[in-house]
């Protein structure tokens, strides 16, 4: 995949050309369609890069793109300019991130529509938060998150574990996780391979680690562990348990 940077660079140069057809002029004096703007995307577009969606926005002028892999953009309406980053919205109340309660609300929707099979889940008796957890078996601070978990469960802390092998796909960390969570023992299974202990290799056709790989880099995960609140809100690292109630409490 291309880095992030390398694709703003290209949406730049493609949103600069959206007017420039025969009507230009005239495009200049209206706001386009949405069909338009991905019409035109489209066309101009590498073929590795499928759009999603083209939505309103409640931000005046400006649409949200919508892609597969990167975390939403915005364009507008006249199809001139291309905002990465946050916008911030101005009130009486102060400085409001309107891109990140965005990024929170798509997180939490695409959460929302995974099975719960889908998860390796550490329940604790009474639930006063609930957590997702991106995870991989061979990082440290995912070992020393994991060594802690009964501590996370004494907090009310529920952890929803989803698979992030760093090294992608084609990898022994793909192939271990995924061995966890096709074993009839999952929660012992990930527990053995997080203190550094092999289990039998055994990778079933219906794990959803590559699925939970490919959600992880859409939703902006870049590291693990990563921790996505119910709310949607992204917490990257390592965080002890007091320090995570804390925040999970505010």
């Amino acid at each position: 995949m291309k880095s992030y940077n390398t694709l703003i660079s290209i949406f730049f140069t493609i949103l600069l050309s959206l007017g420039c057809s025969d009507s230009v002029g005239d495009q200049l004096e209206k706001d386009l369609t949405i069909s338009e703007i991905k019409k035109n995307l489209s066309e101009m577009l590498p073929e590795s890069i499928e759009i999603i969606s083209i939505e309103q926005t409640d931000i005046e002028g400006y649409l949200e793109v919508n892609l597969k892999g990167i975390e939403p953009l915005f364009v507008s309406k006249d199809g001139k300019y291309l905002v990465s980053g946050d916008i911030f919205e101005i009130t009486d109340k102060g400085l409001i991130n309107k891109s990140e309660a965005r990024k929170n609300y798509l997180r939490k929707t695409a959460l929302s529509k995974l099975d719960k099979s889908d998860f390796i889940t550490f329940q604790p008796k009474k639930v006063e938060h609930s957590i997702f957890v991106f995870t991989d078996v061979d990082c440290g601070y995912c070992r020393q998150f994991h060594r802690q978990i009964n501590d996370y469960l004494d907090l009310g802390i529920q952890v929803n574990y989803l698979a992030f092998p760093r090294a992608g796909v084609d990898s022994d960390s793909f192939n271990k996780i995924a061995s966890a969570w096709c074993s009839s023992q999952p929660h012992e299974a990930i527990t053995e391979l997080k203190l550094g202990y092999e289990i039998k290799e055994n990778i079933c056709s219906n794990n959803p680690v590559e699925k939970h790989f490919n959600l992880g880099n859409s939703l902006g995960v870049s590291g693990t562990p990563s921790i996505i609140t119910s709310e949607g809100r992204l917490i990257p690292g390592y965080i002890p348990p007091e320090e995570l109630i804390g925040l999970l409490s505010s």
